[in-house]
């Protein structure tokens, strides 16, 4: 009997110790959304095209302010420019595998051949939880308006 008892109570504590797969959930939407998002930027900026066929989903698609946008095999045939980024304002919500994200991002880099830096746009990116890791589903860009 004793050993029995022993025995729950180490199950009990690895059950308390090892997080379950996904454990990661728990943690606040902007908890969760701005490593992610960082993590974007760092691979774009590292042109780290491995990377980003694992981090971008399969249906991952991409919106620009000028009207321009691609699917995933098109992004990654033609990666934009990052040399420095820096984001502000995260805001994310969450439902089930789902996480939207919105920020400032300041970017300086170059996008479709052109120089790009208006300060801080406007950008939205969906995340979508596959049961083991966070891919980007999607992801826009919305230039500041100027008048």
């Amino acid at each position: 009997m004793r050993h029995l008892c022993v025995l729950a109570a180490v199950a009990a504590l690895v059950l308390v110790a090892v997080p379950a797969s996904g454990a990661s959930q728990v943690a606040t939407p902007e908890e969760t959304a701005r490593p992610l998002v960082v993590k974007f930027f760092k691979l774009i900026r590292d042109r780290d095209v491995a990377g980003l066929v694992t981090f971008l989903s399969p249906a991952f698609q991409v919106q620009r302010a000028d009207g321009s946008g691609a699917g995933k095999a098109e992004y990654l045939d033609r990666l934009p420019i990052v040399r420095k980024f820096t984001l502000a304002n995260l805001k994310a919500t969450r439902a089930g595998a789902t996480l939207v994200v919105r920020y400032l991002a300041t970017v300086e880099g170059l996008v479709n051949g052109k120089p790009y830096t208006p300060g801080p746009a406007p950008r939205l990116s969906v995340f979508h939880w596959t049961g083991k890791r966070w891919q980007l589903a999607a992801h826009a860009n919305f230039n500041p308006l100027t008048g």
